[in-house]
């Protein structure tokens, strides 16, 4: 881990960096990887990656397929952390929320979100008719709709489904993982977030697993394409 991702994390208390780390999603680099794997990235064709905390997504892509990506997020101390760590140089990094981005329709071969906000339609704007979009992301899973809800959301929007990997037992295991080291080290985390923030973030932590526990949410990796 480089000396400027430690920065960031001292300087950002919060359970989902200390745990989750560069690649701040549900099975990390791994995860990354299936999905650029899928993702239909070419030399030179345009990435955007929603969301990106420090661009681990869109750095690996650039550095790897030769993509021109774009890392989006509303923090600018992320942005600045990922433009200065490997690959940063390779990316462009855009100050902005999802849900209004500041690209014209169809600029994308490949728009992302890991682990972060999705905007379906703003989203789909941005994306190239040949387009793929690429998702880690918590989904519903229980009687009101569940993943299929999550799918229909997209066709109507006019993709298809291409891929799909479940890791909901995946999120699950990180969540009881995150749990258990917080409370086995209790008193490093509360000098960490202090007392209030790391209760906080504890309750927050044991609300993800009995929800995942009862099957009220799930998690899962996602391709969607049209053209």
């Amino acid at each position: 881990m480089s000396d400027v991702f430690d920065a960031l994390v001292a300087e950002y208390p919060a359970w989902w960096i200390d745990f989750l780390g560069e690649h701040n999603h549900v099975g990390g680099a791994a995860t990354t990887r299936w999905l650029l794997e899928r993702s239909g990235l070419r030399p030179g064709s345009r990435m955007l990656d929603c969301g990106a905390f420090v661009g681990a997504s869109a750095r690996l892509a650039a550095t790897e397929t030769g993509a021109a990506a774009v890392a989006t997020d509303l923090n600018a101390d992320f942005l600045a952390a990922g433009r200065a760590m490997p690959g940063g140089e390779g990316v462009a990094w855009v100050t902005a929320t999802t849900a209004k981005l500041p690209f014209r329709d169809r600029t994308f071969a490949s728009v992302w979100s890991v682990d972060s906000s999705i905007a379906p339609r703003e989203m789909t704007r941005v994306a190239a008719s040949t387009a793929t979009v690429c998702l880690c992301c918590e989904v519903p899973a229980d009687g009101r709709g569940g993943v299929e809800a999550f799918i229909e959301e997209w066709t109507s929007l006019g993709w298809e489904m291409r891929s799909h990997r479940s890791l909901s037992l995946d999120a699950l295991q990180a969540w009881r993982n995150a749990e258990a080291a917080m409370v086995a080290h209790r008193a490093k985390y509360e000098a960490r977030y202090g007392k209030r923030g790391y209760l906080a973030q504890l309750d927050l932590l044991a609300m993800l697993v009995e929800s995942y526990e009862r099957g009220a949410a799930g998690h899962g990796l996602f391709i969607f394409g049209r053209g």
